[in-house]
């Protein structure tokens, strides 16, 4: 049987359901109304914490960060009542160096995690770790294949959902899509609220990554927007890694045009949003939500274009694939709009400020929560490595400058424009952020090497057909 995004999903696995609060009706009541505050705030404490992650979502896909194409107004909703970030940054364009980063506070390199066959060490505390140390319930549902447990991420989560129940249309790779992800995360929500009265729940939802194979009309609703949008009819050739054509692993025979793959990719975004309505409304519902800090990010974002380089992620540093939605919402805190940087490595420090555990100084992350946190800035840097990317490339980003080094070559732009290299034109800036990003580096600590078993061959296999280099 075949599920609407094309993939093999088990008999009688409901395939999508429809949420009771796609239209808005009774969203509104899941938070109230707190208003924008700029005054200084104390600390806020909350007595459980849901982590929400999104693979591959770009910040202009969310209404909340000014895209008109009213994709997402579950998390619009969400950004209204949170701390909104516009300056959010990944370490990574791919997903698990990112995800391992927010995880443990440390930059990938310091894992020992460059590409997504790694795995966090097991001496590496974890949010989790630290949590289930103070006696925190905890479990995850993941739906990406590279986060398998095999990963290193599943420590200190006393329960931890890998089932990847469909297929991806392209190349065999199990996962598991939005509805099958919330149906797996209300039922470990179940457990997690009568466990303990503090829990800690990480989810993360596998769409939009592609091939986009959304449900439904879902494309359809979008394709003729997308078509007469800039560039909708081009034709692309085909590329094996996306550089100047389409990706092997997105072709869905035999359409090539921008457009199409654009309407996909929203279509997801759009279904993503719903079925994360769904998991809220039934927080809300249960009673949850009101003493629960709701935190969403995306692990990195996906490239339409930019540098030439479509509908793909880890090969460029660009601000498509790099900057992030991050939103934070605590019961009580009044919302506001963030302009100071924040990174993805912030998140462990921010997670167990919440929690009251205290954080270690000696890990690149800020509380973004502490008070007097929006006078500060975290380093916006960012790294990618072969067999990911064809060059190494690393950057770091001010919010309004950009810092590329790549091949031997150095780049500076004046954010948003990624067009113009200001590296002569801008000395005294492009000086500022190199000794800024020797700085991000000098700090960090010797790669840890994980002490683990080989990776068996079946996972191995998965993961080169995924294209990601494996290493034993």
């Amino acid at each position: 049987m075949r599920s609407g995004r094309g993939r093999t999903i088990k008999p009688g696995r409901a395939v999508y359901r429809r949420c009771v609060f796609c239209r808005l009706a009774l969203l509104p009541l899941l938070f109230a109304d707190l208003g924008c505050s700029e005054e200084p705030q104390p600390h806020p404490r909350a007595d459980a914490i849901v982590l929400i992650t999104v693979d591959t979502l770009r910040a202009d896909r969310l209404g909340a960060y000014g895209s008109p194409l009213g994709l997402t107004p579950n998390l619009d909703l969400l950004a209204r009542n949170s701390d909104r970030f516009n300056f959010a940054y990944a370490p990574a364009p791919f997903t698990l160096p990112s995800v391992a980063s927010m995880m443990t506070g440390r930059y990938p390199e310091e894992l020992g995690i460059l590409k997504n066959s790694g795995k966090v060490p097991a001496s590496v505390p974890t949010i989790a770790g630290r949590l289930h140390q103070q006696r925190w319930a905890t479990g995850a549902v993941v739906s990406n294949f590279v986060l398998h447990p095999w990963s290193g991420l599943k420590s200190g989560f006393r329960n931890f959902d890998a089932s990847f129940d469909e297929e991806e249309a392209n190349r065999g790779i199990r996962e598991r899509t939005a509805s099958s992800t919330t149906d797996a995360a209300i039922k470990m929500l179940e457990w997690l609220v009568v466990a303990r009265p503090n829990f800690f729940f990480w989810v993360h939802y596998q769409d939009p990554h592609g091939p986009y194979t959304p449900p439904g009309d879902r494309r359809a609703r979008y394709l003729e927007r997308e078509h007469a949008a800039s560039g909708g009819r081009r034709s692309l050739e085909l590329d094996p890694r996306g550089l100047g054509g389409l990706p092997d692993y997105q072709f869905l025979e035999p359409h090539r045009d921008v457009g199409f793959y654009r309407a996909g990719y929203d279509g997801e975004v759009s279904y993503m949003d719903e079925q994360l309505g769904r998991l809220l409304g039934w927080l809300q519902a249960r009673g949850v939500l009101k003493r629960t800090a709701v935190i969403f990010a995306a692990d990195h974002g996906e490239s339409f274009g930019e540098d030439d380089y479509w509908f793909a992620h880890g090969e460029h540093l660009n601000e498509a694939t790099l900057r992030v939605p991050l939103l934070i919402h605590v019961p009580g805190r009044a919302p506001r709009v963030r302009e100071d940087l924040a990174a993805l490595t912030d998140l462990s420090a921010t997670l167990l400020g919440l929690a009251g555990v205290a954080r270690d100084p000696a890990l690149p992350g800020r509380d973004l929560l502490a008070p007097g946190a929006e006078a500060g800035a975290s380093p916006g840097y960012f790294r990618t490595d072969p067999p990911t990317s064809e060059v190494a490339r690393m950057g770091i980003s001010d919010g309004k400058f950009k810092y590329l080094r790549a091949g031997g070559e150095e780049f500076l732009y004046r954010l948003p424009d990624e067009s113009s290299n200001l590296a002569e034109s801008e000395p005294h800036v492009l000086a500022e952020l190199r000794a800024s990003l020797e700085a991000v580096r000098a700090r960090m600590g010797p790669a840890i090497e994980p002490r683990s078993p080989g990776l068996l061959k079946a996972r191995k296999q998965q993961l080169e057909a995924l294209g990601y280099g494996v290493d034993e």
